[in-house]
């Protein structure tokens, strides 16, 4: 097998990365420019990340590359890109394709390349929802890729949600904290919930041949949904609480037309990141699979099997973690990390190959012990707003004792809490729950086995190692920098 499909995301948007696949359709390599860049959700792809990916495979004549967009693919030159701290100096050894896969397409492809075995093709719609894409905001495809309905920006909840977060007043930056949005949702009331849904559906999407750029659909949508939604509520609690249950209102909806169309979902784009809205979502469905990176970093890996689908006829990559980034190599002993964790009741884990994605499952995480309440001093940690809730990692087999409602492995819904623990419970009583399987593929899983050996409780409480603002760590070097600033011990088995 060689390296042949070189996916490439960012610049005109946010969380630029590259996804090289192999001819074969194996992930060899998948990261975001922030890990290497540290600005979060940097847009610009960068010389180091670059570089690690080139030489792990420079043996290979050339990759054929794979744009996730037009307009990246129209508007980007490798060798001369707009920010000159950004050149990638090393002449790339390739030639620069063609290709593009369409930004709701990569998304699509990105969630039905990598869908679990039990997802017969047949089966299957697709579902992309973001902020916008190409001009659209929400497509639904059939499972070979055919688009059935869609919405044009300015009709697009990614918009919605995100100027909500920029306007709110609690300084939150767009197209990076809309979560923080969500989870203060949980302390208000939906008193106007009504008001953001018939604004919303008032707003006259674009035509296809729009050009007036998406400013145009920002300022709609900041005068018909959120200014006056803001002047309306009594507190930005109730606001956010009312944006919220309208969101979930919107995709429901959009999801019923989805589901004739198919009886298991593939779901990305950024919009798929609301954990709350997946998990009305899924009562929809006979099964819901969404995209582990489903923000535009993901466009990457989707641009790259969208290319490999069209060249083999192969509707699936294999797939079988999002451990496709930088490795730290070494051995964490888990009694060392569990006697360390019982001792000060949190500590880092930054070892084997770092996370594709928004989220941490244990190799860039910050674990602490579940039987404390250790959620303000986590958030303190982290540099968070209190109010923040924090995710439960627990061993596959016993979820059900401590939890009922959807969970899976990738913390991508919220499930009802059946224990006290407050540090991994939210005001509203839910939780984000990752299920750790036998066969994960990182040393979590034996770190949780042995504090549950010595405690009895089959959890931790897992959040990414990174402090807000700042992409997670990557490198050892980074963990040992994170470390030192933030004296909490960091495990990287070195």
């Amino acid at each position: 097998m060689k390296p042949k499909y070189l996916g490439a995301s960012g610049f005109f948007g946010h969380d630029a990365s590259f996804s090289l696949l192999d001819d074969g359709g194996n992930i060899l390599f998948a990261s975001l420019s922030e890990r290497y860049t540290k600005i979060k959700h940097d847009k610009f792809m960068c010389q180091t990340l670059w570089d690690e990916l080139y030489h792990k495979n420079k043996n290979v004549p050339g990759f054929e590359v794979v744009y996730h967009d037009k307009c990246l693919h129209n508007n980007y030159n490798p060798n001369i890109p707009s920010d000159p701290n950004k050149r990638i100096e090393e002449k790339v050894p390739t030639e620069w394709s063609d290709s593009f896969s369409g930004h709701p397409e990569s998304h699509a492809c990105a969630a039905l390349m990598t869908r679990p075995e039990s997802f017969a093709k047949e089966d299957c719609v697709l579902v992309s929802c973001d902020g916008v894409g190409e001009n659209k905001s929400m497509v639904i495809f059939d499972h070979n890729l055919n688009i059935k309905k869609y919405h044009n920006q300015p009709k697009s909840v990614g918009f919605l949600y995100t100027s909500f977060t920029r306007h709110c007043g609690l300084g939150l930056i767009g197209n990076s904290e809309e979560y923080i949005v969500m989870g203060l949702s949980s302390y208000g009331e939906p008193t106007h919930w009504e008001f953001v849904y018939d604004a919303f559906h008032c707003i006259q999407e674009s035509s296809d041949d729009h050009d007036r750029g998406t400013r145009f659909g920002w300022d709609l949508i900041f005068k018909y949904c959120t200014k006056p939604l803001l002047q309306k509520t009594k507190n930005v609690e109730d606001a956010a609480a009312s944006l919220q249950k309208a969101t979930e209102v919107i995709l429901y909806e959009f999801m019923q037309e989805a589901r004739k169309y198919g009886s298991k979902l593939c779901y990305s784009g950024g919009v798929a990141q609301n954990i709350m809205a997946n998990s009305k979502i899924a009562e929809l469905f006979d099964d819901v699979w969404v995209d582990v990176c489903p923000h535009d970093g993901g466009g990457s890996l989707g641009a790259a099997a969208w290319k490999y689908w069209k060249d083999t006829g192969n509707d699936r990559i294999n797939w079988q973690h999002p451990f496709l980034g930088h490795e730290i190599e070494g051995t964490v002993d888990p009694e060392e990390v569990v006697e360390h964790l019982l001792s000060t009741k949190y500590c880092g884990i930054a070892n084997g190959r770092a996370e594709f994605g928004p989220r941490a499952y244990g190799n860039r995480s910050l674990i602490a012990d579940v039987r404390y309440d250790v959620k303000d001093t986590v958030n303190e940690i982290k540099r968070r707003q209190k109010y923040r809730p924090f995710a439960p990692a627990i061993l596959e087999e016993h979820a059900e004792e401590y939890f009922e409602g959807e969970m899976n492995r990738w913390m991508q819904f919220t499930a009802k809490a059946k224990h006290d623990y407050n540090s991994v419970t939210h005001v509203d009583g839910t939780a984000r729950v990752q299920l750790v399987p036998k066969d994960c593929h990182s040393v979590f899983r034996k770190v949780i086995e042995c504090y549950y050996e010595k405690t009895g409780i089959p959890m931790l409480l897992n959040t990414s190692l990174n402090i807000r603002g700042e992409p997670m760590v990557n490198s050892f070097e980074d963990a040992k920098r994170w470390e030192s600033q933030y004296n909490v011990r960091v495990f990287t088995g070195k």
